[in-house]
């Protein structure tokens, strides 16, 4: 998998360092995971850009190696692909 610019500190909009993210950390009101079902759901890393606003989030790579929050998500989510956009 490709890394997004964005994760190495460096914005791939402006191109700026000012880039800033909650991993380690728990702000308050902050949405930190996303639920699937239940009794599963993905840990989130943000980041943001302090020069023009870029916003991105992320699973945690280690929710995206869990195979069961991932089968959850292909039962209860739809499959994006190019035919369905728009």
């Amino acid at each position: 998998m490709n890394v997004e610019t964005i994760k190495t500190g460096k914005c791939p909009v402006c191109g700026s360092n000012e880039v800033y993210d909650n991993r380690e950390k728990n702000p308050i009101g902050y949405r930190g995971f996303i639920s699937v079902s239940a009794m599963y759901s993905f840990n989130i890393e943000a980041f943001v850009c302090l020069n023009c606003g870029y916003f991105k989030e992320f699973i945690k790579d280690a929710d995206l190696k869990n195979e069961k929050i991932k089968d959850k998500i292909k039962e209860k989510w739809n499959k994006t692909d190019r035919a369905n956009i728009g």
